[in-house]
């Protein structure tokens, strides 16, 4: 965990630019663990009575021998039912005491585990069923019936567990019933020889088309385990990602490897977060760009003791330096820091430091590098010249499952991650990020850039969320619309809005389709606003 310093000053460099290319510092991690399994079941074993996690709805706690009961029983009877090593298991569920259990039971036998958004429709899960086709599938009992029915379109068959009853499935109870105590105590986790089989297969964020299955490794884990004290150590740790988020998956690994109690938190709400946060004395926490615009405009913020916040980190989708700004004035105590990465590169490649830039992402993390390329010729830019962003990480992905084309689109032959990312970096060395090379709207030959417009409107009082896309246009190539989502507790006109713009902008920044009010932006499973169901509604009022 970092800690603050004094003035505006950045510390000490931890990288080097070299060539316009900036390199994190080497770090070696070395582990007495085979694998992340011995890691989990070692640490769990050492400390029984330990509280390994909290459901906040209810109070209601489990230690470590508890967990690890669960666990061993649920790794039993996925190999009676012939999971093994390689095998994928997937997990569709909210975050509740009983979610990550069996995450943990398929590290325990190698088998591969595939995380599903609970909230997913049809379309989405026979996706998911036709890509990755589990062996066993764990559902809540929201999911199981979609599940259900994509496994009978794909002719799939698969196991289902359901959190709960459902007809036709296997409850989560009758897992855990059955198992000796001689097969309980003789249990070990396997062994895994080649740390570069996979270990996780997740699914990208699905921004503008269905998501890619990423191929991460179990070195990728360990790696994860042993590094995460540098932020996760002697904190009480708060976060609403579900475990189709890369956070949400890893924070759960890395509660268990710090001896870290883990606080199970209900969807986001601005009102709740403030409760658990004061409740529970919560000194570190992770929000969306999403959660953390809502949870900063939340009138009775101020009203909840949040002294014990030291550290808030903000990740997910870029928050510009008028956002941060009001972040950390809310929050005048906390540290407010913004991270960049991807689930392709097994998570953060650059962190801000305290007394970095407001809007920055912050510099390049150890063993990782950054650089910038002109879009057009490919050639590497040097500070505060924009182009698409490509990183490399000692970590990144193995590829995206059965996709060996997108694959090679999207990693280099020497390595670089295209990210699809408009930024740039300062003379310190940290990172903007502008916005996605394929959400800009051109109008006219002028290049604009949706995040701005969506910056300056969330400094409206009234406005809780925005997201502009744009309406195709005979002679103007694109005209902007904004979608927004009003405050309840204030109220402005469409005509406001589009002076707002008109009045900070240039001509070509200019609403000219509009401004549509709807009750909440739609959000990709991994909590960003989806442009792509708001590119569908602005066709559909274009057409009219």
């Amino acid at each position: 965990m970092v800690e603050p310093t004094e003035g505006n000053k950045l510390p000490q460099k931890k990288f080097t630019i070299e060539n316009n290319v900036l390199i994190g510092k080497k770090v070696a991690y070395t582990s007495k663990y085979g694998s992340s399994g011995d890691l989990l079941y070692d640490r769990m074993m050492k400390d029984p009575s330990f509280i390994g996690q909290v459901y906040t709805n209810t109070g209601e706690e489990d230690t470590y021998a508890e967990m690890l009961d669960r666990t061993v029983k649920c790794a039993l009877w996925l190999k009676k039912e012939g999971v093994k090593k390689g095998d994928i298991v997937a997990i569709s569920t909210h975050n509740h005491l009983d979610s990550f259990i069996p995450c943990i039971a398929a590290v325990f036998i190698g088998a591969i585990i595939n995380p599903w958004d609970d909230e997913m429709n049809i379309n989405f899960a026979c996706h998911f069923m036709r890509l990755t086709e589990p062996k066993v599938i764990f559902a809540n009992e929201k999911s199981v019936s979609i599940i259900m029915d994509a496994a009978k379109i794909e002719d799939l068959e698969a196991k289902i567990v359901t959190f709960g009853e459902h007809p036709s499935t296997v409850p989560f109870s009758d897992v855990l019933q059955g198992h000796s105590k001689s097969e309980m105590a003789n249990f070990r986790c396997l062994k895994i020889n080649d740390l570069s089989d996979t270990v996780f297969i997740l699914l990208s964020s699905g921004t503008t088309g269905l998501p890619k299955g990423v191929e991460l490794s179990h070195k990728t884990l360990l790696e994860a385990l042993e590094a995460s004290n540098l932020t996760m150590a002697n904190q009480i740790p708060l976060w609403f990602s579900s475990m189709y988020w890369i956070s949400g998956l890893y924070f759960n690994f890395m509660t268990i490897a710090n001896n870290v109690t883990k606080l199970i938190a209900p969807e986001f709400q601005p009102q709740r977060a403030c409760e658990i946060m004061e409740k529970y004395k919560v000194s570190w926490s992770m929000l969306s760009t999403s959660m953390a615009n809502r949870f900063i405009r939340y009138e009775d913020l101020s009203n909840y003791d949040l002294s014990n916040l030291k550290c808030l980190m903000i990740g997910g989708a870029s928050l510009k330096q008028e956002s941060h700004d009001a972040i950390k004035k809310r929050l005048p105590n906390t540290v407010v820091l913004q991270l960049y990465g991807m689930t392709e590169t097994s998570g953060m490649v650059a962190t801000q430091l305290p007394g970095g830039t407001s809007g920055s992402c912050g510099t390049v993390n150890p063993n990782c590098e950054m650089k910038i390329i002109d879009i057009q010729t490919g050639e590497t830019l040097g500070p505060n010249q924009q182009g698409e962003l490509c990183v490399k990480s000692a970590n990144v992905m193995k590829g995206y499952y059965k996709n060996p084309t997108a694959t090679m689109q999207s990693i280099s032959k020497d390595g670089w991650v295209h990210t699809g990312d408009l930024a740039y970096y300062n003379e310190k060395g940290e990172l903007f990020i502008i916005d996605r090379i394929k959400e800009i709207i051109k109008y006219r030959g002028h290049q604009i850039v949706p995040t701005e417009i969506e910056d300056l409107l969330l400094t409206h009082p009234a406005v809780s969320e925005v997201g502009v896309v744009s309406i195709p246009h005979p002679t103007d190539d694109e005209h902007p619309i904004a979608f927004v989502s009003k405050r309840p507790d204030r109220e402005v006109t469409a005509e406001e809005l589009i002076s707002f713009v008109e009045n900070k902008f240039p001509d070509a920044y200019k609403l000219r389709a509009g401004v549509q009010f709807i009750p909440t932006l739609p959000h990709t499973f991994t909590g960003k606003v989806s442009r792509k169901d708001l590119k569908a509604m602005a066709a559909s009022l274009a057409v009219q």
